[in-house]
């Protein structure tokens, strides 16, 4: 295999590993925006929820409030714990895209670099040969 196929190979390899790390990554993207729009679904319901005093003292009575606050923080507390779990290994993946990337550019580079050389070495010889039929 020629230099040229041996990088239009491993451009190829290194495009598909930067697309899987991207699509990993987005993956975790998506799921951290669920995780955050639960979070906003849960103070709007304790929102919406807010009751006047002599409604409170009605449910409190029955020790419903109670019930619906202990949920409600069980239930923020979880997902404030999934949230961060992705969030950890968001980070850690935005390296790997990050990494993945950088290989990609390093191989473009080298395409190029090998590409301006097949140029040049080729032009040199075109001007090498008309130099030789002119004399």
């Amino acid at each position: 295999m020629t230099d040229a196929q041996n990088l239009a190979m491993l451009h190829q390899i290194t495009q598909a590993r930067y697309e899987q790390r991207q699509q990993s990554f987005a993956k975790l993207v998506a799921e951290e925006s669920q995780l955050r729009a639960e979070l906003v679904r849960l103070d709007s319901m304790n929102r919406a929820t807010a009751m006047p005093e002599d409604a409170t003292d009605q449910m409190h009575s029955i020790g419903a409030d109670v019930l619906w606050r202990g949920w409600l923080g069980r239930s923020k507390t979880a997902v404030n714990m999934q949230l961060a779990r992705v969030l950890a290994v968001k980070e850690s993946h935005l390296l790997e895209v990050r990494r993945a990337y950088g290989k990609v550019l390093v191989v473009q580079e080298l395409q190029q670099n090998l590409d301006r050389d097949t140029r040049k070495r080729r032009q040199d010889a075109e001007l090498v040969r008309a130099i030789s039929l002119s004399l």
